[in-house]
């Protein structure tokens, strides 16, 4: 009997987080000093290292800041890492358990870089007194690996700004900003073209990974700080009643990529139009800009209208077509998530929420045995 069964749901998880902990140490790194004019040069925070829980497996950032001047020690530690990375040596699937996460990336990195921890600090991180500034929620949506590239180039074609793209495979889409934003962000990529390029020479566990990422078509979520703050979200004990699944499509459906690819309605459809929905629907149709002839308010007004009736978007870029063949909104359902493997459950290569060490049982699949390492 597999206790982590009820992960087989489909997964939403965390792929990313940066936080700031109260944690009174010896500073890390190279020191960074403030110039004041009265008391000249004072240590303030340290620049960033890059360390990994276990010898040669993935690394997180860490940064030493709020140095006492009277101490010498510094008081807060930043950390930015990808929690499935250096915890099961890939991010393709992991959980979305927040406080979990931040309670054993602490406890080893601690224990990593031999910090005496204040027991009231750790009391203080384990009930979630931890400031968060960026996070990325990720989930794997079950595709036709020959329809990944044509969507994530129909997303491209229906934007004209707020979107970069440097690969092929992969698009990011900002909210029209030129530079990075300080709310959120949506990224679609392909995931085994990704795994591909990091594991030149894939063994039996690289190669499960591929074969799993070949399955879907990946959508990340990423909050920043002020996205964070707006939904009230950017302490960790805020996190711990929260229905990420929700946060995850409030935010993914205000990217509006679902008019990417539209298909054309029929006629019946279309007689549920009001006379005035439908002259903006036939004239949108026909390739022109409705903003010419409409006001944004009139635009939002009928576009709801019109999406509520026969589905179609009219704020989207690209035309609907008779004979599409690929339906984004069943595509990125919440029911069309991908589950954790099974092969993956009781391994090395899934990490649970609520383990804290990397003490693993023995276990086999296929020709591979699997054992855990452990920190010591």
């Amino acid at each position: 009997m597999k206790p982590n069964l009820p992960l087989q749901k489909p997964n939403i998880h965390i792929d990313k987080i940066r936080m700031r902990v109260h944690c009174v140490h010896t500073p890390l790194g190279k020191s960074m000093f403030i110039d004041q004019d009265d008391l000249g040069l004072l240590p303030c925070s340290s620049t960033p290292m890059q360390i990994s829980l276990i010898d040669e497996w993935d690394t997180m950032y860490v940064r030493s800041m709020q140095v006492c001047n009277a101490t010498g020690m510094a008081e807060v530690l930043e950390i930015h890492c990808c929690p499935p990375l250096v915890l099961q040596r890939h991010n393709l699937f992991g959980h979305a358990n927040l406080q979990s996460y931040v309670n054993v990336i602490l406890e080893q990195l601690t224990q990593r870089l031999g910090i005496d921890v204040d027991p009231f600090d750790r009391q203080e991180w384990e009930r979630g007194a931890v400031t968060l500034t960026e996070i990325h929620l990720t989930a794997n949506f079950a595709c036709l690996t020959d329809n990944v590239l044509p969507i994530i180039q129909a997303i491209d074609n229906n934007l004209t700004k707020g979107k970069q793209r440097t690969i092929e495979s992969c698009i990011t889409l900002n909210n029209g900003v030129q530079r990075r934003s300080t709310t959120d962000a949506l990224t679609i990529y392909d995931k085994s073209l990704e795994l591909q390029d990091r594991f030149k020479t894939p063994g039996e566990f690289q190669t499960k990974l591929i074969d799993e990422a070949r399955k879907g078509i990946r959508a990340e979520v990423k909050l920043y700080s002020q996205g964070l703050k707006s939904l009230k979200l950017e302490y960790v004990m805020n996190w711990v009643n929260v229905d990420i699944t929700n946060i995850y499509f409030k935010k993914f459906n205000k990217f509006n990529i679902l008019s990417a690819i539209q298909i054309l309605e029929t006629n019946d459809k279309l007689a549920l139009l009001s006379r005035a929905e439908a002259i903006t629907y036939q004239f949108w149709l026909s390739g022109r800009d409705i903003r010419e002839q409409l006001s944004r308010t009139t635009i939002w007004k009928q576009a709801k209208s019109i999406i509520n009736k026969i589905g179609i978007d009219i704020r989207g870029h690209c035309r609907p077509a008779a004979n599409a063949n690929i339906d984004l909104t069943k595509i990125f359902s919440r029911e069309n998530i991908l589950p954790i493997p099974e092969w993956a459950i009781d391994t090395v290569y899934y990490f649970p929420p609520n383990q804290l060490s990397f003490r693993r049982p023995l276990r086999r699949f296929s020709n591979l045995v699997v054992q855990a390492k452990d920190t010591e």
